[in-house]
């Protein structure tokens, strides 16, 4: 008889579902990277964010000054915060798609003296996962050490990671995660 397989963290997903399985893999590499020492740095949700804040903001100071004044003397503001708002949604979106992509994960490690990006992709009908794994140098640090500065490229289908009751292997996952940092970590730029 085989013991449950029962952990604190068991992770249990429904193998149909490609994007549950990729947000699985995405939680476990970020769980496995920050047990390892790298510390996430939240720079494109502030980036974001800030354009967020700063189109509400135009909204909020138009709503208040609508309040106090008549419409025909605060159209002009009106149609000024209107534009910054579409304006700022519209910079926050071509982030995503242009500086983002599919970075999920963008940690440093003070120690090692490094940063690593992780991004992901799962093609619909596909139950291939992606990761593409990147590190660079922390800026401003005397003795940068030199990386690879090509990503490196991790295809591997879900099923080597789950079971098949859709339970997350996490020690597999993490074993292999953990060889392809080192490659990442060991090559020297070409």
């Amino acid at each position: 008889m085989t013991e449950p397989r029962m952990t604190a963290d068991r992770v249990v997903v429904n193998t149909s579902s490609i994007g549950e399985l990729r947000a699985a893999c995405d939680t476990g590499l970020r769980k496995f990277l920050k047990a390892r020492g790298y510390e996430e740095m939240h720079t494109h949700a502030d980036v974001k964010l800030v354009l967020g804040y700063i189109g509400v903001l135009f909204c909020a100071i138009d709503f208040a000054y609508s309040w106090k004044y008549p419409f025909s003397q605060t159209k002009w503001f009106s149609y000024i915060s209107v534009s910054v708002y579409a304006i700022a949604s519209v910079l926050a979106l071509v982030y995503s798609y242009v500086v983002q992509r599919d970075t999920f994960f963008v940690g440093y490690n003070k120690a090692k003296g490094h940063i690593v990006s992780a991004g992901s992709r799962a093609k619909q009908n596909d139950p291939t996962y992606r990761l593409t794994l990147t590190t660079r140098p922390i800026r401003g640090r005397q003795d940068p050490p030199v990386f690879n500065s090509k990503p490196l490229e991790v295809k591997q289908p879900f099923t080597t990671w789950f079971y098949d009751d859709g339970e997350f292997a996490a020690e597999k996952f993490n074993t292999d995660i953990a060889s392809a940092i080192d490659v990442l970590l060991t090559k020297k730029s070409e």
